[in-house]
This record gives structure tokens, C-alpha cells and sequence, in this order.
């Protein structure tokens, strides 16, 4: 019996841990993915946004990482054409524009990013719009959309965020003051449709230390949610803020057993309230924040997570070891209701060969969670996987997805663990041996028991190179799943048919 624990009942119960290992494995499938195609300019990691899709064209922007792994770096524009297969229209633009965030605009794609103006002092917001398919040429001139007087304070941070449903744009905007001693801030937000009406506009000046990096999250009906992380007496905190449509500014209010969460991904639930899933002394815990600001549920479930799957090793001795950290990734909200987390074990080292340092990612075990439209617990389960992703930008973790209906899993794996049958010895895919990277999709059903099955094989003549890998999940429609593929030294678009 699982007990879920609201924000005014403090009833613990146990959550059986239940290790729900596959014995069934496969190889082919029904589905078929395509090979060799195009090319795109985007890099590892970039934070891709669909813009539109009609029935020949799937419209698209990224922005590329930095080599550090987080500012903002060349910003793509691209018309992918389901029909031929092929990109119709790429434009690039580096990253002195500083453009983060894109919408469509009848044929027009409209490009986003902000900068802060000395000659007048001010942070000014920019648009640039142009029609979609046309390419690019000379020099471009942004517009100012909106701009935020700095008078006697300074810019500190700045964000421009965009609805899920795309109809609706935020500028965010932190301010200090410009004596250091004055442990205040002033936040700034502008709410308006892509069409340019206003919709709320709140000032706020808040006293305390001001954050150091701020993530924001922008509901359909113009509510914004900010995540704000602080050093509070050298600790590293999180705070979450709620700039309401009614201009209301409503920080969070965490009872005392939710404290302890830690580890947090933060996600815009379908239904537009803001879901927090962490880790907690003895199990997990979530946090759900509704449009008003106000907590509208919360949750510790305690669960016991194994550091390895029953039954099994890795054939690599450190994933043996309990030196990794707990650490969801992904919040997906079902269809019918449901919420399905995915989480793994994470660390990051660094290798140096005396010349430079690679940094590496190491990715442990799959931990499934899975909740019913009230947030009750309905499963749990811990799959053996792990990888290792080389560099700042890709991460190389299984994603989740519907299609169809059903819900689907997709990575890459390590080609023997997949073939021949249960295996209790599992096989840790390295970044430097693309001869053994296979990409698996499979279905898991409504207790989480998962069909692996090979959809795509290590090629025979793998060149010297990282070969070819998923990168990211691109578009579900349903003819297809158009994936991100990397292939060599380049990007390219794939799908995945039935």
C-alpha cells in the first residue's frame, strides 16, 4: 500500500520496491528508421523548439551551447520537408545577435533575444522577424520589442520565455542595485501575446541576496513560474517564484518536510502547473505548484533506490560503486492523466592526457516512476543502463514519449545487452567505442515492463570517428518519429515508421 502524503497530511507508509527485470529481448522489430538523412547546422545539445508543422514542412529553431555547456551560442533557423526528406531552408545566425527563443508568425519566423543598452541604459528585448523560407542575406536589424529602464540600478539577469502553445512571450528581467552593500533586487516581468498585447506587468522589489543563475517557465494563459538559485551562506538553494496574470509576485512557501528535497527537475506539466521531483533522505518527493502560486500538492514517497538492479553488474568496477548522485531528467505527462519520471545516476569527471581535459559524463541504472492523474504512485521500477557521453553538451539518457498511445522509450545501447537473452553482467557503453552502439526503442506497459528491441545496428565499417548516435527527439507525429541523429562530425534528421 502506497500513502501519498499532501501538503496538510503527514501519513507515511512504505512503497515496495519492486525490480521488474525483462527476460524478453529482441532483435528487429516492425519499426524502421531511415539512414543518410540530411544534414543540419546544429550542434550536440542544442535546445531545440518546433515551431509549426504543416503538411509538408516541420519548422524549427536551435540554439547551440557554448563549449562550456551553457551560454548561448549560433542560433538556427530550419525547414525540414517530410515529403522528400530533405531541408528546404536553413538559415544561421552567430551569436553576437544573442538570439535564445523563436515563433512563427503566419509565414514569418520571428527571432528573440535581449541586450543591455548603455547609450540609453536600459535592457532592451529585440525581434527580428523574416519569412521562413526565404534565406537570409546582408545584415539583419532587430527591433526593440520592449525595453526596461535600468535608472539606478544595474542589469543583473535576463530571460525571454515562450508558451508551450507558442501564442504567448515573457521578458524576464533581474536588476541590482549599483551599492553592493543593499541586499535587494528587482525583478521585472512583461507579459504579452505574439501578436504584442499586453497581458500583465509586474515590478517587484525583493529583498535578500539576488540569484546568481534564474530558469523560467511560461504557462499558455501568461502565468510565469521562475526558478531562482541562490548561494545562502555558500549553499546552493533553489527558490520559486510565481508572477501570477493578476500581477501577483508569490514565493513558494515549502513546509518543513519538503526541505530536504534535493536534486530537482522542474517541468511545465500539461495542464500547466509547475511539478518539482527530487531526492529525499529516504525516497523522493515532489512538489506541485498551481497558477496561483499556491502549493497544490506535495509528496514524499518513501522508496528504497538501489544503487545497482537486482541481480545485476556492470562490467565496468566504478558503476559498481555508490559514487554517483541521484538525478531525474525528465517529467513526462501521459495522455490520459498519468505522469511518467525518469531518473538516473549521474557524475561527472575529468580525464587529462596531460595536453587537455575531456569531461565525461557517466550515466547509471534507469529508475521509472510512474504516477496516476492525482499524483498517486501506481509503479516503480530500476532497469540496468549505463553510458558514457563525452563533452559538456550531450547527454546520453533514454528519452520518453507517446506515440500512438503507447509509451515508448528510445536510446542507445550497448549492442550485447541487448541480444542472447537475460543478462546479469551488463555492458557499459563508452563514448569511445561506437562499434558496439546500437539505438533501441521499445514500449512500456502500464506495470513498466519494458520490450527492448534493436531498431537500428552497429554498422560493419565503422570509421575511426564517434560514429553515429541519437541526439535528441525532434518531433512524434503520428506517421512518424523524427528524430536528431549524430553522425560523424555532423547533425542529421532522421525517422523512425512504422
Amino acid at each position: 500500500m502506497v500513502a501519498f502524503i499532501s501538503e496538510k497530511q503527514r501519513v507515511r507508509s512504505i512503497l515496495l520496491f519492486v525490480f521488474l527485470f525483462s527476460t524478453s529481448f529482441f532483435y528487429g522489430s516492425a519499426q524502421t528508421i531511415t539512414t543518410k538523412g540530411p544534414e543540419i547546422g546544429m550542434d550536440e545539445g542544442a535546445r531545440v523548439t518546433v515551431l509549426g508543422e504543416d503538411d509538408n514542412n516541420i519548422y524549427f529553431s536551435a540554439v547551440d551551447k557554448s563549449v562550456y555547456g551553457n551560454d548561448d551560442d549560433e542560433f538556427f533557423v530550419t525547414v525540414y520537408n517530410k515529403k522528400s526528406r530533405s531541408v528546404v531552408m536553413e538559415n544561421e545566425f552567430d551569436e553576437d545577435y544573442g538570439f535564445s527563443t523563436a515563433f512563427m508568425a503566419d509565414d514569418k519566423a520571428v527571432l528573440l533575444c535581449s541586450s543591455f543598452n548603455k547609450k540609453n541604459k536600459s535592457m532592451d528585448f529585440f525581434q527580428y522577424a523574416f519569412p521562413i523560407m526565404n534565406k537570409i542575406k546582408g545584415k539583419i536589424v532587430p527591433k526593440v520589442a520592449y525595453s526596461v529602464p535600468i535608472e539606478s540600478k544595474k542589469y543583473n539577469l535576463s530571460r525571454v520565455l515562450l508558451s508551450p502553445d507558442g501564442q504567448t512571450l515573457a521578458y524576464l528581467t533581474y536588476l541590482e542595485p549599483s551599492d553592493q552593500s543593499v541586499e535587494e533586487y528587482t525583478i521585472d516581468v512583461m507579459v504579452r501575446g505574439v501578436d504584442g498585447r499586453e497581458i500583465a506587468h509586474t515590478r517587484e522589489k525583493v529583498r535578500g541576496e539576488k540569484p546568481y543563475v534564474v530558469e523560467g517557465y511560461l504557462a499558455n494563459d501568461g502565468t510565469v513560474y521562475v526558478e531562482e538559485h541562490h548561494y545562502i551562506d555558500r549553499n546552493k538553494t533553489l527558490r520559486f517564484v510565481t508572477i501570477t496574470t493578476d500581477q501577483q509576485y508569490k514565493p513558494m512557501q515549502i513546509e518543513e518536510d519538503m526541505e530536504g528535497l534535493h536534486n530537482m527537475h522542474t517541468a511545465l506539466l500539461a495542464d500547466q502547473r509547475l511539478m518539482m521531483f527530487g531526492a529525499t533522505k529516504n525516497g523522493v518527493g515532489m512538489i506541485i505548484l498551481d497558477k496561483s502560486g499556491e502549493v497544490d500538492k506535495s509528496g514524499i514517497y518513501e522508496v528504497k533506490i538501489p544503487d545497482l538492479p537486482e541481480g545485476v553488474k556492470y562490467d565496468y568496477d566504478a558503476y559498481n560503486e555508490d559514487k554517483f548522485a541521484f538525478k531525474p531528467y525528465q517529467i513526462l505527462s501521459l495522455q490520459d492523466g498519468r505522469f511518467l519520471v525518469l531518473a538516473h545516476q549521474h557524475r561527472s569527471i575529468l580525464v587529462s592526457n596531460g595536453n587537455s581535459v575531456r569531461a565525461y559524463n557517466d550515466h547509471k541504472n534507469l529508475y521509472i516512476f510512474l504516477f496516476d492523474k492525482d499524483l498517486e504512485p501506481l509503479a516503480f521500477v530500476t532497469r540496468p543502463f549505463g553510458t558514457q557521453s563525452s563533452g559538456n553538451n550531450h547527454e546520453d539518457l533514454p528519452v520518453a514519449f507517446e506515440w500512438n498511445g503507447e509509451t515508448r522509450l528510445l536510446f542507445n545501447g550497448q549492442v550485447s545487452n541487448y541480444t542472447g537473452g537475460p543478462k546479469r553482467e551488463w555492458k557499459v557503453l563508452s563514448a569511445t567505442k561506437p562499434s558496439e552502439r546500437c539505438l533501441v526503442l521499445g514500449k512500456l506497459d502500464d506495470d513498466l515492463h519494458f520490450e527492448p528491441k534493436i531498431i537500428r545496428n552497429p554498422s560493419p565499417n565503422m570509421p575511426f570517428t564517434l560514429g553515429i548516435y541519437f541526439e535528441q527527439l525532434l518531433k512524434v507525429t503520428d506517421d512518424a518519429v523524427y528524430i536528431i541523429d549524430h553522425r560523424n562530425s555532423d547533425n542529421c534528421i532522421e525517422e523512425i515508421r512504422k
